[in-house]
């Protein structure tokens, strides 16, 4: 789903979330993070040095599976009663992201999708951290 599809669905929500923009951004973030860390992992599988590679394969499909789950957990904005565990949720995911962009970011001099996924990761860190943040400040 894209960031505007997910702002319209919120406009239209009859509980009207609070931090929508941010949400929106978050839930972009995290899918976009999905499909990069995926195209990696299939990418560094085509490299030459593959076995050079395994932590790296692994890190970008466990942050891609976070990702998704942080993504469809947002995706839900009525989250009455489970404010700790979306907090938890979305720390984890920050966590996954910056470690993934960390691997990532040491070949990328050498894979260019590697960088191009280092990237995506610290964008979906930034967004989950804003989102953290938001939740921390009134409506």
């Amino acid at each position: 789903m894209s960031a505007v599809a997910v702002r319209a669905m919120f406009r239209s929500h009859p509980e009207k979330p609070p931090h929508s923009e941010v949400m929106s951004r978050c839930i972009d973030a995290c899918f976009n993070c999905v499909e990069t860390c995926t195209a990696c992992a299939d990418a560094c599988l085509s490299e030459r040095d593959v076995s050079d590679l395994v932590g790296c394969i692994r890190l970008n499909l466990d942050c891609a599976a976070v990702c998704s789950a942080t993504g469809s957990i947002m995706s839900r904005s009525n989250k009455a009663g489970h404010r700790q565990l979306l907090e938890a949720q979305l720390a984890n995911c920050v966590a996954f992201c910056r470690a993934c962009a960390d691997v990532c970011d040491a070949h990328g001099d050498r894979h260019r999708h590697c960088a191009v996924c280092a990237e995506a990761c610290l964008a979906c860190a930034d967004a989950c951290s804003a989102m953290l943040a938001a939740m921390r400040m009134p409506a």
